[in-house]
């Protein structure tokens, strides 16, 4: 797509890259379409020089021109300015930072990740921001230096302009080789690495051997969630896996310590992807929880472990539950400091998780890992677990990780099949970015697909003639639809509203439907509400779990009593009804209760006087306030410590039928300034609201009145670009 800023911003860039001389640039040796940039710093290129240009020749070979730029970067801005001018002059398609690139650090970008919600005001900037390389890739997001936070080591701090575009389109695709702390001398690390890529290369695998791991609480624990991942799985790589049953689906419950067998499996030389859908950390992968016990003595013994836990970080809370379970203290937990016991509980609770000083030795051979966890990818950490597992011994080249938390409900899945048609992993990964996701090790890298040839994904995914994308909508391959859905969204073709209606509507491909429906979002318009309207009945457990969090997002009345019917025929759906019910409660309380009870009116069903109890309940612990009917004095009535609580609670929850007075609380002259700018921060929240053109004619007539200061000025433009971005 062309955005307004692009034209002047990238010849600007252009003109910046061209004066500097610090650089040292080598021009590839062949000619293509378009081209790669290996971005290195001195030292590395110089260490590192042998394998350096054995990797350039060795992508060069598959016919994607390489350039080799080498300094002692400063600033991300150098990196950005010569990445842009290189996407102009070259047709850059992506790149790799190798050793010490610096590290994008983004605060007041939150509504681009999935669930990073850290508070800004309160916590240490280093904390706080999300390290992200779409500083890089997108080249038309838009970016302020924090001129009150210095630089520290390779992090550099930047606010998101509230002008800037409010969606993530990339540009070109981008990773990171940044050696491990631990692993001793970073050269030595890089060399490795690189000639473990170049074998990679050259080694012709194909992608015919899968894994996908689920840990305890990942969807809830959801049996249902778990089972559809395998229908995903089979549209998008066909008999790929069938015939050779080389395709597996793990879970926590299988084994009391799932570890070994996920360790084990690591370890296949054939396995070529696995997935980890689990809890994480930059130091941790959290595998399993406490196995599930089937004697008396197992119970005893576990409960023994949890009261000796709860004991070492509060004694009081561990004495209180004893007590509550009529224990005696001595016998069950008063020993947990002793040293014994803490050498036991601490190998009990190794055997839940994997950490950074165990990878090493695991030697991993799955050709690229899935980390589908919070921090995995945390590369502002001397070591992380993405980046460990790509330097240790052993065949892994990629890890595919998120530098912060992020949201369980998401798909994992999207495009996913490109991969095993010759894909390369960076044309896959640059649709399909949000703020804290990021390849970690070679992005140039594709598994060999004796269909590569035929479907020549690599070069036909520059094509911009909409006319070809139309015609991949009957493509063959379902994941080569959804590439065609999502290339035209980003080509801004005009009838592609009704053409994400006509797929959702027609398509028996779940991947296809969950794709349409996710890019209409986008847009937002009419087409969008009949997708939902049809969606939250879907067969595919993950697309009726979005649907019925969309329509609490929307807040469309006419989505009540379709979550009233959710709740009724998708109950054994976990995630389904525990969404469902959250959204019940952004519609007026009246409303909802009335479609109640005009459901059950003459309610016949097996259990209808239960399921509308239940729901009820629901209803009434979500909008009731201590009894009352209505919770709207949480945003009016109560201190200002607790409204600023709850409004910032509205990001994740927009209650749509208080719209009238939060606009009246932004506007509100004699509201305290802190009041003020979180309102208008979490209304830009409000970006699929049914009330949106409401709040952003709000933020418009503030915007014309003036008079406010510097920090609401930004914050109600930010939500005014929010509101009225079409993507």
């Amino acid at each position: 797509m062309m955005r307004i800023y692009k034209t002047i911003f990238a010849t600007a860039m252009l003109c910046f890259a061209t004066m500097s001389h610090a650089q040292h640039i080598e021009k590839p040796s062949v000619e293509g379409a378009t081209s790669f940039a290996v971005i290195i710093d001195n030292t590395s290129l110089d260490k590192c020089r042998a394998e350096v240009d054995l990797y350039k020749q060795t992508i060069e070979a598959e016919g994607l021109p390489t350039f080799i730029v080498a300094a002692n970067w400063e600033s991300p801005e150098q990196v950005r300015q010569q990445l842009i001018a290189l996407h102009k002059e070259h047709k850059l398609e992506g790149c790799v930072f190798i050793g010490d690139i610096p590290i994008p650090m983004v605060q007041r970008a939150q509504h681009l990740t999935t669930a990073f919600k850290m508070d800004e005001r309160k916590h240490a900037v280093e904390d706080c921001s999300v390290p992200s390389d779409r500083y890089y890739d997108d080249f038309d997001l838009v970016f302020d230096r924090m001129e009150e936070h210095p630089a520290q080591g390779l992090m550099h701090f930047f606010a998101m302009n509230p002008l800037s575009p409010q969606y993530i389109e990339c540009d070109i695709y981008s990773a990171r080789i940044k050696p491990q702390k631990s692993n001793g001398d970073p050269y030595t690390q890089i060399s490795a690495y690189l000639k473990k890529a170049v074998a990679e290369h050259k080694s012709k695998n194909e992608f015919d051997q899968f894994l996908s791991y689920t840990g305890h609480g990942s969807h809830s624990n959801s049996l249902v969630a778990w089972r559809s991942e395998q229908q995903i799985v089979n549209e998008q790589f066909g008999d790929r896996f069938k015939h050779r049953n080389s395709a597996r689906f793990t879970r926590y419950t299988m084994e009391p310590y799932t570890k070994y067998d996920c360790i084990r499996e690591m370890r296949r030389e054939e396995l070529d992807f696995m997935i980890y859908h689990q809890h994480g950390d930059y130091f941790r992968m959290y595998i399993s929880g406490d196995p599930h016990t089937s004697s008396t003595d197992e119970h005893i013994e576990q409960m023994e472990y949890r009261l000796r836990e709860y004991y070492r970080r509060s004694p009081a809370s561990a004495n209180k539950l004893a007590d509550q379970w009529g224990l005696d203290s001595v016998k069950w937990h008063l020993n947990a400091n002793e040293v014994a016991l803490i050498e036991k509980d601490s190998i009990l609770e190794l055997k839940q998780g994997i950490i950074l000083e165990e990878i090493n030795d695991i030697r991993s051979n799955v050709r690229m890992i899935f980390f589908d966890a919070c921090f995995n990818g945390d590369f502002r950490n001397d070591d992380y677990i993405a980046g460990k597992f790509i330097f240790s011994e052993g065949k892994t080249v990629i890890g595919w990780a998120n530098s912060v938390n992020v949201l369980q409900d998401k798909t994992s899945y999207d495009l996913m099949g490109l991969l095993g048609y010759g894909a390369r992993v960076g044309v896959w990964a640059k649709y399909i970015n949000i703020l804290e996701s990021h390849i970690h090790g070679d992005p140039t890298l594709a598994f060999y697909s004796p269909d590569a040839q035929k479907y020549n994904i690599n070069a036909n995914v520059h094509n911009n003639d909409p006319k070809y994308w139309v015609e991949q909508l009957s493509h063959e391959l379902p994941d080569m639809q959804c590439l065609a859905m999502t290339r035209l969204i980003e080509l801004d073709y005009e009838g592609t509203s009704e053409l994400l209606l006509q797929k959702y509507m027609q398509s028996p491909y779940a991947v296809v439907r969950g794709t349409a429906m996710r890019l209409s979002e986008r847009l937002d318009d009419e087409n969008y509400k009949k997708i939902l309207m049809k969606a939250w009945s879907d067969e595919y457990e993950f697309i009726r779990r979005i649907a019925v969090t969309r329509m609490g997002q929307v807040g469309d009345d006419d989505f009540i009593p379709l979550l009233i019917e959710s709740y009724i025929k998708d109950n054994n759906s976990i995630r389904v009804m525990f969404q469902t019910t959250f959204a019940l409660a952004s519609f007026d309380r009246d409303k909802v209760l009335a479609a109640i009870e005009k459901r059950f009116e003459k309610a016949s069903f097996h259990n209808a006087d239960r399921y509308k109890e239940e729901i009820l309940r629901y209803v009434d612990q979500k909008t009731a306030d201590n009894g009352e009917p209505s919770h709207l004095r949480k945003f009016t009535d109560t201190t200002d410590k607790w409204r600023q609580f709850y409004i910032s609670a509205l990001k994740n929850h927009p209650y749509h039928q208080f719209t009238d007075t939060f606009c009246k609380i932004l506007s509100d002259e004699n509201e305290s300034e802190k009041i003020r700018v979180l309102m208008a921060e979490a209304l830009a929240w409000f970006n699929i609201s049914v009330n949106k053109e409401q709040i952003a004619a709000t933020c418009k007539q503030l915007l014309e009145k003036g008079g406010m200061s510097e920090e609401l000025t930004r914050e109600v433009t930010r939500a005014y670009s929010r509101l009225t971005s079409k993507k």
